[in-house]
C-alpha cells in the first residue's frame, strides 16, 4: 500500500526549529520596530527569561515570560511614536548580538511593570543605546539579556524614582 505524501512546502511558524537564529531575531525585531507585542510573545518560549542589565545584579532579577509580556504594551503605550534602528548584528548557530539605538517622545503613560509606579507623560524625547543577546532554541527565544543605561532614560525622561 502506497502512503500519500504531502508535497506541500511547510510554512515557517514562530517555533519552527527550522528557522535559523538570526531569522528568528530577524522576526523578533521587525515586531518591536512595529511594536507588535502579540508578534514578539509568539517567538518567546513559555520558560522565556528578560534580563535587563542597568544596575546592581543581586538587586535586579530577570523577568519572567508573563513579566515581559505585560511590560512591552505597557513600553508601546509610553512611546507610540518611536524609532529603533539595529546599527550591528552578530549571529551564531543558537545565540544573537543586536546593537541597536531608541528614539522616542514619552507621549503615554508608563505603566508598570515598566516602572514599579506609573509615570506620567513627560512629553520629553529621549535617546538610548543598548545591546541584547538572544539564546535560541528550538526556534524559540529562551533568554534575552539587555545592557541598557537606565541612569540615561531617567535623566532624559526628567524622572526620580
Amino acid at each position: 500500500m502506497n502512503k500519500r505524501q504531502d508535497n506541500a512546502p511547510k510554512l515557517n511558524q514562530p517555533g519552527d526549529d527550522t528557522l535559523s537564529a538570526l531569522e528568528v531575531i530577524s522576526k523578533y525585531t521587525e515586531a518591536l520596530i512595529n511594536a507588535d507585542a502579540e508578534k514578539m510573545n509568539s517567538l518567546r518560549s513559555p520558560g522565556f527569561v528578560l534580563d535587563w542589565v542597568y544596575g546592581d545584579a543581586f538587586e535586579n532579577s530577570p523577568r519572567s515570560a508573563q513579566e515581559t509580556h505585560e511590560f512591552w504594551p505597557s513600553w508601546f503605550a509610553g512611546f507610540p511614536e518611536m524609532d529603533y534602528d539595529v546599527t550591528r548584528t552578530i549571529a551564531a548557530e543558537e545565540v544573537v548580538v543586536v546593537q541597536w539605538t531608541f528614539a522616542g517622545t514619552n507621549s503615554g503613560p508608563l505603566n508598570p511593570p515598566v516602572f514599579r509606579e506609573t509615570v506620567e507623560a513627560t512629553g520629553k524625547t529621549i535617546q538610548l543605546r543598548g545591546v541584547s543577546i538572544y539564546d535560541v532554541s528550538a526556534g524559540l527565544i529562551v533568554r534575552e539579556t539587555t545592557y541598557i543605561d537606565l541612569a540615561t532614560l531617567l535623566v532624559e525622561l526628567g524622572i526620580t524614582l
